[in-house]
């Protein structure tokens, strides 16, 4: 039986739709997922009743769930201390204990996320997201005893696939997360940042038969109103060993309903999309 994974993202308590929000409850009850992941920013200015407000909306949602940090969640410039000194204590404290937390998706396979938001940065755009090689090797070591055929799954806030003036926010370096990626075989990717939703293969066309393509779930936001060309919306992923597939839904007026659905197949190099 396949395990059925509800992918939210980018809540931003404090810029956000009260209607949806409910609404998005409401839909994760009815679906019945196996998990749910939500892939960062539960607020919008790291602020304290924004959390709270995260917090109420988590404790709602179908457990087990999954819950890693967005750029959105270390306090501002107007809060420096918490930011330089302890940026992710606020989302320990409400959110979760563990920043980086992994799971098991059944007999499918397992998952384990890595927290790719910084406080700060040499570069003027803080907001961007950087993943050490000490996260990677993290990463790379709990996949390193599963075996094979089961599924390998990433999470982390920030993107992985864009074009043009989005390419300059993807995680960094995204040479070094390719190398890890390929080298540990890594199937499926969650992520998020964007507020626009990406289901596809990466790399996304590659005419070299040594390279591996996992698959990319980039999840619109549920309920934000801070909206980037897209209506709110979510990705309900449906897994197994040899087979993905990913619905994407989108907020309509008063309710939510899916819109299309990708489905990828485990081919001799990582995946390939169904025709």
């Amino acid at each position: 039986m396949a395990f059925r994974l509800l992918h939210y993202s980018d809540p931003h308590f404090g810029a956000f739709d009260p209607r949806i929000s409910r609404a998005a409850v409401e839909i994760a009850r009815k679906l019945e997922p196996d998990l749910t992941v939500v892939s960062g920013d539960f607020t919008m200015r790291g602020r304290r009743f924004e959390f709270v407000l995260a917090k109420e909306w988590l404790a709602k949602l179908p457990t087990p769930l999954v819950a890693f940090p967005g750029n959105h969640d270390v306090p501002g410039l107007n809060h420096l201390a918490d930011r330089f000194w302890s940026p992710f204590r606020r989302f320990r404290k409400y959110i979760s204990e563990i920043e980086e937390p992994s799971a098991k998706l059944g007999d499918v396979g397992s998952l384990t996320t890595a927290n790719s938001s910084t406080p700060f940065g040499l570069h003027v755009d803080w907001s961007r997201g950087f993943l050490s090689p000490m996260q990677l090797q993290a990463a790379a070591s709990f996949f390193e005893e599963m075996p094979e055929d089961q599924l390998r799954v990433f999470g982390i806030h920030h993107p992985v696939v864009g074009s043009g003036e989005k390419a300059r926010a993807l995680v960094s370096p995204m040479p070094l997360v390719k190398i890890f990626c390929k080298h540990t075989k890594i199937d499926l990717i969650l992520a998020g940042h964007f507020h626009q939703s990406k289901i596809c293969l990466l790399p996304e066309e590659t005419e070299d038969e040594d390279s591996h393509r996992m698959v990319v779930s980039q999840a619109p936001s549920i309920c934000s109103t801070r909206l980037k060309g897209e209506p709110n919306g979510f990705h309900l992923l449906s897994l197994s060993r040899d087979r993905i597939e990913i619905e994407l839904w989108h907020w309509h007026s008063d309710h939510f309903l899916p819109e299309k659905t990708r489905a990828f197949s485990r081919v001799e190099n990582g995946w390939e999309m169904d025709s």
